[in-house]
């Protein structure tokens, strides 16, 4: 009986873990490709691939429009639309160009960060070039539900979407 309950409790929190959240629909374009999926105890990521040239978003105003009528807060403290900036973490002759655009959103407790991107090479100079040399946009929804993550990341969300 005891290895029965352990295995229900086991297994409710991995269900609870995996769980699709109210905006998956919402957030997942309808040409999305090569979809993957991961989630633990406190978080979850959706990431695919969709073709469109740059500087389109896959997801749009009327996206975020939706998800604002399901009760969702866009938070602030972070640059909106499109960046771009080198990035040299793969070290030398691996550096290239990022473009994101990113937004943050907050209910419930839970944080949501969606993020937009194209990879592209850099100058001879190893500078940032200025438009991707291609049509593939990433898009990555992280779902996090570990306290304090907004803080952490300096960004501030409007009251009344604190943790219940």
């Amino acid at each position: 009986m005891r290895k029965l309950l352990a295995c229900s409790v086991l297994f409710a929190s991995l269900v609870g873990g995996c769980s699709n959240s109210e905006i998956d629909s919402l957030l997942m374009h309808r040409e999305a490709r090569d979809i993957k999926k991961y989630s633990e105890t406190n978080w979850r990521q959706v990431s695919y691939s969709v073709n469109m040239s740059y500087p389109a978003t896959a997801l749009t105003d009327a996206t975020f429009a939706e998800m604002k009528k399901l009760g969702w807060s866009k938070c602030s403290g972070y640059q909106e639309g499109w960046d771009h900036f080198v990035d040299a973490t793969q070290g030398e002759g691996h550096e290239r160009t990022v473009f994101q655009n990113n937004s943050y959103w907050f209910k419930d407790g839970a944080f949501v960060t969606v993020s937009m991107r194209y990879y592209a090479g850099v100058t001879k100079d190893k500078h940032r070039v200025d438009v991707p040399d291609n049509a593939q946009q990433q898009v990555v929804v992280l779902e996090n539900k570990n306290p304090g993550v907004k803080e952490k990341l300096g960004i501030t969300c409007p009251q009344g979407s604190t943790v219940k």
